[in-house]
């Protein structure tokens, strides 16, 4: 999944979660469940970066959000600095530890760019979801 798609699916998980511990192990775990999924991943890097920034500015521009979201969001999309590594040549492919990178759990297949369109539909939901229900 993209990195803003994780960053979502973590911060909803951080408003539901009743702890910072809680709210950064189960952000962290949605990170494999959203990998399982077939989906399409961007190819940039700095389109990745810019639109996972994006949704967190949303967030604190509207004052919705708080540790547990944030935190949630963070774990969520922490294993993507891996693949951040590995892209730019900071990485070899052998030296990955995350499980869904690594093989060890199956990622999903690749799909076309339609499922960009769900993923975002899905993050327009969440940060909807979060303005009306924290900010």
């Amino acid at each position: 999944m993209t990195v803003f798609t994780h960053f979502a699916a973590g911060a909803l998980i951080g408003y539901f979660s009743p702890g910072v511990v809680s709210a950064s192990l189960f952000g962290l775990a949605s990170h494999v469940v959203l990998d399982v999924i077939p989906h399409y991943d961007f190819e940039s890097v700095k389109l990745e970066i810019f639109l996972g920034v994006l949704v967190l500015l949303i967030l604190v521009v509207t004052r919705s959000y708080s540790l547990t979201i944030c935190l949630g969001g963070a774990f969520a999309v922490l294993p993507d600095l891996e693949n951040l590594l590995w892209k730019t040549g900071k990485l070899r492919e052998d030296q990955k530890i995350f499980p869904g990178h690594t093989g060890i759990i199956p990622h999903g297949r690749k799909t076309g760019r339609m499922s960009i369109l769900i993923q975002v539909v899905f993050v327009v939901a969440v940060i909807t979801y979060l303005i009306w229900s924290v900010g």
